[in-house]
């Protein structure tokens, strides 16, 4: 959200985890121009006209009856209303189960998934330019590259935050908008790794994790939504662990090639995304 200007009248400041979708409501048809503004735990709600302020802080007090409690996720659904309302989540799970399966059971036919294509020559891999196989059309290397998993910690913490993040974006978006947001964060994120590393055999989901997180982040600041609402420190952890990452502390620790690169471009990604949608929301919210 930009700066408010300094005529704008500040009305309340009202905690971040009461979903106040009933007041919004009420302001927007009765064409009162207000503003929202993340504070920490609060969310301050403005008006462009005091002279609209006794009839705000009724409006208020009679939205008051109606605020439901704070939830840290999505709403409180039965756990099948919840797998309901995410099948781009689902899919996009049981295909990085598939993915993991395939390289831990079947590598040979891994080459067909990866962002380049390849040879195996004994115990060396020979690779294909990327621009090579793009121009026999198989697109698809674009994106499949997230769904390969190294391993069952790769895949369990790939999992979790896909699940954690994405079904808040899903259920609050809708399953056409979170396919699209998925499908250019994994462009992105793959782009950018094999424009860092060169030839590299590379793939997981984490990519696009960061572009969720970036999405969740940038969006809930410029218009915050109660669903988006990620529990206290979640953030400054996934920060540190991709600093950790970039910085080589990770691979040295844990032994493996990180795709940092891939982490970094999901993250920019996302935060875009998430400007951009937090723009529109912003929009549909001022008269």
């Amino acid at each position: 959200m930009s700066e408010l200007d300094s005529t704008w009248t500040h009305v309340a400041d009202i905690p971040a985890q009461l979903d106040m979708g009933d007041l919004y409501a009420r302001l927007n048809s009765l064409g009162i121009s207000h503003q929202l503004k993340l504070h920490g735990e609060w969310v301050q709600l403005w008006i462009e006209y005091p002279e609209q302020l006794p009839q705000v802080i009724s409006l208020l007090e009679e939205a008051k009856s109606t605020f439901s409690p704070a939830i840290s996720g999505p709403p409180a659904l039965s756990f099948q209303q919840q797998l309901q309302k995410v099948p781009v989540v689902l899919i996009l799970l049981l295909l990085s189960v598939l993915g993991a399966a395939l390289v831990s059971h079947a590598f040979p036919l891994v080459h067909w998934l990866t962002f380049q294509d390849y040879l195996l020559v004994g115990e060396s891999i020979r690779f294909e330019s990327a621009e090579i196989a793009l121009g026999r059309g198989e697109y698809w290397r674009l994106v499949t590259p997230v769904f390969l998993h190294f391993g069952i910690f790769h895949l369990a913490f790939n999992g979790l935050w896909l699940w954690e993040l994405g079904r808040r974006i899903e259920t609050l978006t809708g399953s056409l908008h979170m396919l699209m947001i998925v499908l250019l964060m994994a462009i992105a994120s793959n782009l950018g790794q094999y424009l860092w590393s060169g030839p590299a055999l590379f793939g997981g989901m984490s990519g696009v994790v960061y572009g969720l997180l970036g999405y969740i982040w940038i969006r809930n600041r410029v218009y915050p939504r109660s669903i988006l609402s990620l529990p206290g420190g979640l953030l400054g952890f996934m920060l540190i662990w991709l600093l950790a990452g970039m910085s080589g502390f990770m691979e040295l620790l844990m032994g493996v090639n990180i795709a940092n690169a891939a982490h970094a471009i999901g993250l920019i990604s996302g935060m875009v995304l998430g400007g951009w949608a937090g723009a529109i929301d912003t929009g549909g919210h001022r008269q």
